[in-house]
């Protein structure tokens, strides 16, 4: 077993969970029992979810991995479990509902010591909204799955009706758009999109969206995007403090509470648009970036996502791609920001 650099602690994913307890079987050989108890699941079971369940927010970054297991700890902040607290990714299950429409839940292991005994807390993080009241019926099991599909939750995403300028001009609602249609870049012209990705996700933790009000950095409309979805910003000052004039600022680091603010509730449809390279592209008018494609991103998507992007582009796994603006972190987007009288 490999321990990782302690940097991966700035690199944590925030997933949404439920408490596994409010995930019963309500018909089936387990009859009455919780996911994640020391029952093992059985197939063709149904489970529901506790209308009374509170979706939670758990950080964890990878802390390490084997051959047979992967291993991450709790990350600095999170209410649910002491910091560096282990997290077991137990078993990944897919269900089915009775119309047809299947579901991943994975099932995250959280081990404290109580007198002196592992006593694990189990957690359920579902990759699609999972709602309460609704039969699922498991169909597959996997024990000790070998990824957790962080980047389908974190990529930088447009919200629902967001307006992207095509390359005549026009402005179209993001969920719209289509690969193949010609898109405005600022530095390549019209540039045709070779992918589009969408989800939707409960509005809540890291995945509740942030809205850039009307004219609040010159947008035409209301902006709404991913917390990680990076805004470019140019300033003289950005030239002093890195050498570049344009510089890639995550929507989570504009917010300031009144002009652009974080909406946290119900449900957020997501569009990603990927190109052949990492472009500049205009969203109600101002310059936003496209999804920067990279051989991690694709290893953190699962696996029918990451055959989708591949038959794209093919030659992903040998490419280097590099962000076309230096992105920056969060204290230097604040200290910018501050400069410049935007925060």
């Amino acid at each position: 077993m490999t321990d990782l650099p302690s940097s991966d602690l700035r690199h944590h994913h925030r997933l949404g969970v439920f408490h596994a307890e409010a995930f019963r079987v309500i018909n089936g050989v387990h009859h009455g029992e919780a996911i994640g108890s020391n029952t093992p699941p059985c197939l063709g079971d149904t489970y529901m979810l506790n209308t009374k369940a509170q979706l939670c927010e758990l950080g964890l970054h990878k802390k390490s991995s084997d051959n047979r297991k992967l291993i991450f700890a709790v990350s600095p902040g999170c209410a649910l479990e002491p910091t560096g607290t282990a997290a077991l990714l137990s078993s990944r299950l897919t269900f089915m509902t009775q119309i047809g429409v299947t579901i991943e839940v994975f099932l995250i292991a959280c081990t404290v010591l109580a007198q002196d005994r592992p006593t694990p807390h189990v957690y359920l993080y579902a990759t699609t909204p999972i709602a309460p009241a609704t039969a699922y019926t498991l169909i597959k099991i996997e024990t000790s799955p070998r990824n957790l599909p962080f980047a389908q939750l974190s990529g930088m995403s447009f919200g629902r009706g967001t307006r992207v300028t095509l390359a005549s001009g026009v402005q179209r609602q993001v969920e719209k758009l289509s690969p193949g249609i010609r898109v405005l870049t600022r530095d390549n012209g019209p540039q045709p999109i070779k992918w589009v990705g969408k989800r939707t996700v409960q509005a809540v933790g890291a995945f509740a969206p942030v809205v850039i009000s009307q004219d609040a950095l010159g947008n035409t409309e209301d902006l709404t995007l991913s917390q990680q979805h990076r805004m470019m910003i140019s300033d003289w000052r950005a030239e002093v403090m890195i050498g570049s004039k344009d510089v890639l600022i995550r929507a989570a680091d504009l917010v300031n509470g009144s002009t652009i603010y974080i909406r946290s509730g119900g449900f957020v449809e997501y569009t990603q648009l990927v190109f052949d390279d990492h472009q500049i592209i205009y969203a109600e008018g101002i310059p936003a970036e496209s999804l920067h494609m990279t051989q991690d991103l694709l290893g953190q998507m699962p696996s029918d996502v990451a055959h989708e992007v591949l038959r794209a582009f093919p030659d992903l796994p040998g490419s280097s791609q590099k962000p076309s603006r230096i992105p920056l972190d969060t204290v230097d987007a604040v200290n910018l920001l501050r400069q410049t009288g935007r925060f």
